[in-house]
This record gives C-alpha cells, structure tokens and sequence, in this order.
C-alpha cells in the first residue's frame, strides 16, 4: 500500500484541490456518464417555467440533460470548480455554503443533487435548506453510493489507496433517509440504480477515471484492471464498453 496524506474530509477542499482534473475529465469524454445523468431526471415532472437547483453543481453538467424551458441554478461550494467556468451552461452559478443557500423561501420546485454528498458528512443542514427552498409538493432527488455497495467500497478501498490525497466517504443509508424525515420530507424513497460508465474501450476508462479521480499513485493501465476486478466491464450492444456503476437515488416530497 502506498503511503498517503490524510483524507481531505469536505467537498469544498477536495474540489479546491483537484476540481480542474475532474472538470477536465468531463470535457474529454462528456458523454461518459449519460445513463447517470438521465437516471438523476428518471420520474421528475418538469414542466414550463420550472424552478431546478443543482448542488453541487461541480462543472454544471447536469444542465445538458435538462429541457430548455425550465430555469436552471446551479450552487457550487468550491471556488476551483467556478474558476474553471462552466461547461456550455447557460444558467447562473452562486458560489455558497452548503449549509446557506442563497435563494428565498420557496422559490424551488425541484432540488437535484448527484454523486457529491458523500463527501460530505454532516448533511442535516443541507436537508434543512433544500427543505426550506422548495415550494409546498416540491421534490428533492439526492444520488450517491449507497453503504457498502461495491461503488463505495472502490472509492474508499482501492482508489483511496491509489491517491495521495485519499478518499474517505460519507454514504447513503437508512439515516440519511430519517434525516430527510427529521427536516420535514415525506414520502421518501430510496432505490439502488445501476447502469453504466460507457467508454470506446477499457483503456479509455482507465484514463477516464485516473483524471476523473486525481489517481496520482498508479497508471492509466492499473486503473482498468482495478476497475476490472472491482467493478467489472461489460459490452454492450453498440460495441462500446460499459463500466458497472451504481448509486442509490432518494427522493423525497415537501408537503
């Protein structure tokens, strides 16, 4: 094992340190991660005019999957990430705390937040923002690693082991769900959807994800044979390669 600084323990530090390595990931391979974005909108009604917060926003990603006519926010808490500018979003970016979201009372209909929280591991003040945003039958959809899932344990295991900086999460289960509860939300729901990273072939992802994830203490070619053993790959029908990823989605309504 190599030796390795402690894990940075916020979202914010983390993505001030190598937010310019994943963004550029991102840009490298923009289509990479299509069925995680489209498995984040899966079951929201968006209509004309709607109101959608993005956090973390990381890049601004999210805003190509979204339909033209809704009004998108993106919230980002670190500074690296809005340095680098945003990746063709038209929306507006603010700069915040996760724990002080700079809208009023209300003003939201849809809180979407996708592979970020688990960094992060106080989240009550945040439910109790999103909360507070959205309008009466608003709808917050959270996704991350569940615990103990194989996508969890390759991040805190194999990846943290192959990164100077480490890599310590805070991951999705059942008192995440009562935390959701404890800050107002009803009906909330918790589902494991797994699908996959699409590449042209395995090397690809190797290179995709040595950047993606700041591997800075093992090749591009270990890394596909550690996402081999950890995760696995498969064809699919095209031809291309598809990493196994999965995350769990939470939603949750504001009564």
């Amino acid at each position: 094992m190599f030796e390795t600084d402690p894990p940075l323990r916020s979202y914010k530090d983390i993505f001030n340190k190598r937010a310019d390595a994943y963004h550029q990931a991102m840009l490298n391979w923009p289509e990479a991660r299509n069925e995680e974005f489209l498995a984040a909108l899966k079951g929201l009604k968006m209509t004309p005019g709607m109101q959608v917060v993005d956090i973390p926003s990381g890049g601004g990603y999210l805003a190509h999957y979204l339909p033209d006519d809704v009004q998108l926010t993106h919230l980002e808490t670190s500074e690296l990430f809005r340095e680098l500018g945003y990746s063709g979003s038209r929306f507006p970016l603010h700069l915040c705390s996760i724990d002080a979201l700079p809208l009023e009372n209300a003003s939201t209909d849809i809180a979407i937040s996708l592979a970020g929280l688990h960094h992060t591991e106080y989240k009550k003040p945040l439910f109790s923002e999103l909360f507070r945003i959205l309008r009466k039958g608003g709808t917050c959809m959270l996704a991350d690693a569940g615990e103990d899932s194989p996508t969890a344990q390759f991040l805190d295991g194999w990846l943290s082991d192959h990164n100077s900086m480490g890599h310590e999460g805070w991951y999705f289960n059942h008192a995440t769900e009562q935390s959701l509860r404890d800050a107002g939300f009803v009906d909330v729901r918790r589902e494991t959807r797994r699908y996959h990273w699409i590449y042209s072939d395995e090397a690809e992802a190797g290179k995709y994800c040595k950047l993606m994830f700041g591997v800075d203490l093992a090749t591009a070619e270990e890394v596909t044979q550690a996402l081999k053993s950890h995760l696995g790959f498969e064809t699919l029908s095209d031809g291309q390669t598809g990493l196994c990823w999965e995350l769990d989605f939470i939603t949750a309504t504001k009564p």
